[in-house]
Formats: C-alpha cells, sequence, structure tokens
C-alpha cells in the first residue's frame, strides 16, 4: 500500500514494498509542506511556472533534506507526453534545478547508480515507480493518457531488462496518486484509443481507467500481480490534498515523485 508520512506540515507518500526492500528511499509529494503562496501554496515543485525560482528550490530542499537525498544531485525530467526513455548517471546531477534541463524529451528516467535521485512531475496523471529489487535498478515514469496509450510503464521495464539484465518478475510497481476513472471524463478521441475493459460508457462521457491499464501493461511484460501497488488515490476527488489540472487548470503547483538507490 501508499502509507501517508507526516512531518510538522510537510506531507507526502511512500510505497510499502519499496520501504520494505531497503535499497531505495523514495516518496510523492503532496500540496503540504512548502514555502510558496497564492495558487502554488504549498509545496510546489514546478518548474518554469510563475512561482519564484527561490520557491520552488526552496521546497526541493525541504523534501530532498526529508528523505535524505542530495538537493544538488536530483535529476528532473523532461515530460513531454512522449514514450522517450533516458538513461541517468551522475554525469546529469542537477539537471532542470541548479543548470538547464539538457533532456530534449524524458517521460521516464533509469538509473541503477546510487545516490542519484530521481524526479518526474504530476498533477492528475499517473507516476509509476519501478524497482529491480535484485539488479538494483530504479525507474520513474510519466504516464498521462498518451504515455498509458503508448505502453510507457511497459516499454520502460523492457528497457530495464534489455540494458540493465533485469528480470521482470524481480520488478516492484508503484501506480501512485493520479486522477482516477471516476473523475477522468474525456472524449470519444481519446476513449477509441483504449480498451473497453477500461473504459466505462454508463456516464454521458465515457470515463478511463488508466491505473487498470496501465498495471495490465505491466503483467502483459512479466511483472507480477503481487508486485503491483495501486494507490487508490484520486487526485481530482483529493484536491484539497494534492494540485489536479481538472480542477485547478495552469493555475497550480505541482507534485513530483522522487527515488534514488542506497
Amino acid at each position: 500500500m501508499f502509507t501517508l508520512v507526516k512531518n510538522d506540515d510537510l506531507c507526502y507518500y511512500k510505497i510499502d514494498s519499496f520501504e520494505n526492500s531497503g535499497i531505495v528511499r523514495h516518496g510523492f509529494t503532496t500540496k503540504y509542506g512548502g514555502v510558496s503562496k497564492g495558487c502554488f501554496e504549498s509545496m510546489n515543485l514546478r518548474i518554469n511556472s510563475d512561482d519564484s525560482i527561490e520557491n520552488v528550490r526552496c521546497n526541493y530542499e525541504i523534501i530532498a533534506k526529508e528523505l535524505g537525498m542530495d538537493v544538488k544531485r536530483l535529476v528532473l525530467s523532461k515530460q513531454v507526453h512522449k514514450t522517450d526513455i533516458v538513461d541517468v548517471t551522475s554525469l546529469d546531477a542537477g539537471n532542470g534545478l541548479w543548470y538547464d534541463n539538457k533532456f530534449e524529451s524524458a517521460d521516464a528516467l533509469v538509473t541503477n547508480e546510487k545516490n542519484l535521485p530521481l524526479v518526474t512531475f504530476f498533477a492528475d496523471c499517473v507516476p509509476v515507480f519501478l524497482l529491480d529489487t535484485k539488479k538494483e535498478v530504479l525507474a520513474l515514469a510519466h504516464s498521462g493518457w498518451r504515455g498509458t496509450v503508448g505502453k510507457i510503464a511497459a516499454l520502460t521495464v523492457r528497457h530495464m531488462c534489455d540494458k540493465y539484465g533485469s528480470c521482470a518478475e524481480d520488478i516492484l510497481a508503484g501506480i501512485g496518486p493520479s486522477i482516477r476513472q471516476c473523475c477522468f471524463e474525456v472524449g470519444e478521441e481519446v476513449a477509441e484509443h483504449f480498451s473497453k475493459e477500461f473504459v466505462d460508457r454508463c456516464k454521458a462521457k465515457p470515463h478511463i481507467d488508466l491505473q487498470g491499464a496501465i498495471a495490465a501493461q505491466l503483467e502483459a511484460v512479466g511483472v507480477k500481480r503481487e508486485n503491483i501497488t495501486d494507490s487508490g488515490i484520486c487526485t481530482c476527488c483529493r484536491s484539497d490534498e494534492f494540485y489536479s489540472h481538472r480542477v485547478m487548470g495552469n493555475q497550480r503547483g505541482t507534485m513530483a515523485a522522487l527515488a534514488m538507490l542506497i
């Protein structure tokens, strides 16, 4: 399961199976515990917004310290709703936060290096955490509806196997807080891309089960069902706790998934 951790005002989630592995530090943030104000209140981790970079960097310092990560080594993704996977090394430390993001397209990050924290961003899209407990390979993927149609989570598992020698049955997966079928109303132009088992047509417009589709894709490439943890949390329903693009539009902050091998 995903467990809520509270430290004064700071609130974030951890995945029990990842925590129990003993080889990773990780978390998924909420809106709480930072210094940002107004529509960005308070743990905004969104770069290139109207929030000040000083506030955003301060927020990163807060969560990095909490998770035992070196804020100067954080590696930020470059999410463009594609399925490009980037292998991250220590040469990328600080990317996107302390110097300009050098990735052209990176909706998934993978590394086997320790003490190198990966960061991906969310405000309704689906965060996917992947951890090979045997080969000690870590990945984070950003799976919006386009990424889900493109099977980015499954592609990332295959990349871990092909590039790093991982075995899918050794991989733990976490599907984090994100907009769920109850709230993810779409038009037919989106619904037509999904298998009917993941489309609810009982309402006026189709509603998509992104999490179910992602879990099925992971199983199809060999990840064990018992190794997949779904948070069950809808960011749209719980926009008091999370930034939600569906609720707030662009005037909002962004949560982050952070993870690092130790």
